[in-house]
């Protein structure tokens, strides 16, 4: 990533469609989008961001634009996240009509649901160059939820089609350098970089600590779905001296409550409660072997809280082993780990420091600056 301007970064804003199908709702992509979107609309660059909503409208916030559809003809595929069956006329007609006024430089295609295959055809017809994100292991997603027998068969499809959705793309970013080898093994043929993330480091901040007590807190923040593997958070905590805190929701939350009775649970936080609870904790839990990136870690990181991740393609490709965060290869050394820290406060003071200096240099304008720089090298 490059550190200054893009080139072309004064010279000539582009005009950018963002195509996505999850933008207001609770997960690390749509995250990282609105983030996007805010970065921009600071700095004053033009977007467009093609999403769904519960309304259809057309939000102005500065330099960009949130048009938003309601689903029509839809049906559900993961949690609050809907796929469109039939084609919306209103994505294309919105989509004319932006051309005819300001034409589009570039076509972002962030999700390859109903949304970015609008998207990906708008830009074909139109001659637009495309640039894509790959923000989910949508195979392993899909995956899970297929019957054993057909495992094999569901993931190679879900591979196919990744690979035809994306092929368009004059470049293909990811999160980390380890999920760029991931898909150049899966024969993704496309240039590829990487785009990574960034944390508010004022809101998530170490003196948010309200806490005076001597108990060590560990918390997992996320969706309790079985993508995250927190069927392991009772064998990684049990016997452990520490008090367990699940912020977040999902479909395997009853199990949990049921298996890890002492612990609390928030359901999902936001913005000032979530700072919060993350400046209130001292360990955080990351057991996830599918995620892309984990967010969560640098907001944790931020807030002064040591993750204990699992060693997948996500958070183990940035965080440094020993110094800032623990990778563990297994559920034992999960819990080795977690013990280890709990019982050594000195450790778990000196890794508190080094997450948050290593927070405090990730900011969301610099990792804009990266995805911009793959933008004007689409277009050139």
């Amino acid at each position: 990533m490059n550190s200054g301007e893009p080139s072309g970064f004064a010279d000539k804003p582009l005009r950018v469609a963002l195509f996505t199908d999850t933008f207001t709702e609770v997960n690390g992509a749509a995250h990282t989008l609105r983030k996007v979107a805010d970065t921009f609309e600071a700095l004053g660059l033009p977007l467009d961001v093609y999403c769904y909503g519960e309304d259809t409208g057309v939000q102005v916030r500065g330099s960009v634009r949130i048009l938003s559809f309601d689903h029509k003809v839809s049906t559900n595929y993961y949690e609050k996240l809907r796929f469109e069956c039939l084609p919306d006329p209103r994505i294309g007609r919105q989509f004319r009509r932006a051309q005819r006024t300001h034409p589009y430089d570039l076509v972002h295609l962030a999700t390859p649901g109903s949304l970015g295959l609008a998207g990906r055809s708008l830009a074909l017809r139109n001659f637009i160059p495309v640039v894509g994100t790959y923000h989910t292991h949508l195979a392993d997603y899909v995956a899970m939820r297929s019957l054993r027998p057909l495992n094999r068969m569901v993931k190679e499809a879900c591979w196919k089609f990744m690979r035809w959705f994306y092929a368009p793309c004059r470049w293909l970013l990811c999160p980390t350098d380890d999920v760029v080898a991931e898909l150049q093994r899966h024969q993704f043929g496309n240039p590829m970089g990487v785009f990574t993330r960034g944390v508010d480091t004022q809101l998530f901040h170490v003196d948010k600590r309200s806490r005076r007590d001597n108990r060590v807190v560990t918390s997992y923040v996320g969706r309790c779905a079985p993508e995250k593997r927190v069927e392991v958070i009772p064998e990684i905590t049990r016997d452990v001296d520490t008090d367990l805190w699940i912020v977040g929701n999902g479909p395997t939350k009853k199990e949990l409550e049921v298996e890890l009775p002492r612990a609390r649970f928030t359901g999902y936080l936001f913005g000032e409660n979530l700072a919060q609870a993350y400046a209130d904790s001292d360990v955080l839990l990351f057991p996830s072997l599918t995620d892309t990136f984990g967010n969560v870690v640098l907001e944790a990181m931020a807030s002064g809280v040591v993750p204990i991740v699992a060693d997948g393609p996500g958070p183990s490709s940035f965080v440094e082993h020993g110094k800032n965060a623990l990778i563990c290869s297994t559920v034992r050394d999960m819990r080795d780990s977690l013990v280890k820290l709990c019982h050594d406060h000195d450790m778990r003071n000196r890794m508190r420091g080094e997450a948050r200096a290593f927070a405090e240099k990730r900011d969301w304008t610099s990792a804009l600056r990266g995805l911009l720089d793959y933008y004007y090298l689409a277009v050139q």
